[in-house]
């Protein structure tokens, strides 16, 4: 996950309120409308597990684009047309994982299971939110990464409320695919760890230096595939470049 910076609320959301009051009344030109500006703010890529996101055919494949209500609906029935509140999302996050889920609602079994196995956990109000927003700091603090696996990790740097809040969020949205196999190669794990390998083998096509490093750049940003693990791998594998890249 990355800290995402957002665009100004689009100027028809203006008009969408005035003709309605809830989510379910828009109609899927309206939707469309919405799903092509949240793309242009989070580069096509989820706003969680930053996979690829498709085009919606079916509405049953992981990787289609959705909207999600990063604060749910069904708790926050005011913030349905929020246009910080949208995150361009892909289904496996948004439909199949997080859901209506949301920190403080009938959760104490998963509080529960998440201090059995951390006695850290403590349980928190909120799950980190992709979209750059003033009450919290930026997405890419909470996250680290196994270089060598591409699991997903709460940083060792957050104090006890922040490290609760990235556990609970890779937990809720399932952001290491406990579903799946690790031999899946559908896995986000091993999506990450191929990200990571195009990677290499771009860099060792090079010689020049400065070419080196624009690969890394452009591989680095947030609207790039799974860019959150492509920049924890080159900070951990050149950390020379540690002061350049932050």
């Amino acid at each position: 996950m990355r800290s995402v910076v957002r665009s100004p609320e689009p100027a028809f959301f203006a008009e969408l309120r005035a003709a309605h009051s809830r989510w379910d009344e828009l109609d899927g030109a309206s939707r469309s409308l919405i799903r092509a500006d949240l793309a242009k703010d989070f580069g096509s890529v989820c706003g969680y597990c930053q996979s690829p996101c498709q085009a919606p055919t079916s509405h049953k494949r992981r990787e289609e684009e959705t909207i999600d209500h990063f604060r749910p609906r069904h708790h926050f029935p005011a913030q349905w047309l929020d246009w910080l509140n949208l995150v361009y999302a892909c289904r496996r996050c948004n439909v199949v994982a997080k859901g209506d889920s949301w920190p403080g609602y009938v959760d104490a079994l998963a509080n529960q299971v998440l201090a059995d196995k951390d006695a850290r956990y403590t349980p928190i109000t909120e799950y980190v939110n992709p979209s750059a927003v003033d009450c919290q700091r930026p997405a890419d603090d909470f996250f680290d990464f196994d270089p060598a696996t591409g699991e997903m990790l709460p940083s060792e740097q957050l104090g006890r409320e922040e490290w609760s809040m990235a556990r609970r969020t890779i937990a809720d949205i399932d952001l290491n695919d406990s579903s799946l196999s690790a031999n899946d190669r559908s896995h986000l794990w091993n999506r990450r760890l191929a990200q990571r390998n195009l990677l290499v083998a771009r860099l060792n096509a090079l010689d020049d230096f400065d070419l080196k490093v624009n690969i890394m750049l452009e591989f680095m940003q947030p609207d790039k595939p799974f860019s959150a693990f492509i920049r924890a791998y080159i900070l951990d594998r050149f950390p020379l470049f540690r002061e350049f890249f932050r």
